[in-house]
């Protein structure tokens, strides 16, 4: 299904990178480098998607979020931030302020291609939004009374991408625990292996975190405690942005 996108960064290699990517895929792509002349069209033309860049000048790539979010047309479209950095409290800002997806620049063809392909499959507004953002902490893994000792990349509600040598197969389930230093807490889950590129990286989806886990994850990622529905924890998907993961 054809988009409207919007990119907004200071970085001219992102939008041209951006626009070749989607134009083929016969996407409208409109990019500025401009903020205050971006989100004049933003308040005034509906958009699908946004990818807009968090080190922006005035108003800066958060104030653009919220007057995106702010604006009639555009309060349901997807919006994505562009960051050079993985300062954890500046992306909790920008999730709380209602950014749906974040993308650790330099962003890359392998990165965006299949975000556009999830983006254009069927139902993708129905999608819970998946915050993620970065986790560098050792993870003890456990699977057929083996256990390992892996490397965590990032954390979402729904999953986690691991760094690790081992052959972990795609739907393999496999114990994770690991520890959360900024929350003060530990977190034992089972998960399934639901993508493995076979160069070191592999995606876990959790299941049935438990509800005190869930919180301490919540609360790492998000910086408060947000209640969800039964309906919005079995809708959860998750798109592993920051690397290039799709579960």
């Amino acid at each position: 299904m054809p988009m409207k996108i919007m990119v907004v960064d200071e970085d001219e290699a992102s939008l041209k990178l951006v626009r070749s990517l989607a134009v083929p895929l016969d996407h409208i792509v409109i990019t500025f480098q401009d903020t205050e002349e971006a989100v004049q069209r933003a308040e005034n033309q509906r958009f699908d998607v946004f990818f807009v860049g968090m080190a922006m000048p005035q108003p800066d790539g958060l104030g653009m979020l919220r007057r995106i979010r702010n604006s009639p047309l555009n309060a349901e479209s997807t919006i994505i931030m562009l960051s050079s950095t993985d300062d954890i409290p500046m992306l909790r800002n920008a999730f709380r302020e209602g950014a749906n997806f974040f993308f650790q620049k330099p962003i890359t063809s392998g990165r965006i291609l299949p975000f556009l392909a999830s983006l254009a499959s069927p139902g993708w507004k129905t999608k819970v939004r998946a915050a993620r953002l970065p986790l560098f902490t050792d993870v003890t893994c456990v699977r057929h009374d083996e256990e390992l000792v892996v490397r965590s990349m990032n954390v979402s509600e729904s999953g986690m991408l691991l760094q690790t040598t081992a052959d972990l197969r795609h739907g393999e389930e496999v114990s994770l625990e690991f520890n959360i230093a900024e929350v003060q807490a530990q977190v034992k889950v089972k998960t399934r292996i639901v993508r493995n590129d076979g160069r070191g990286q592999a995606g876990v989806q959790f299941i049935d975190l438990a509800p005190e886990h869930q919180n301490a994850i919540q609360l790492y990622v998000m910086g408060r405690l947000t209640p969800r529905t039964s309906e919005e924890r079995q809708g959860t998907r998750s798109i592993w942005l920051g690397q290039g993961f799709r579960p």
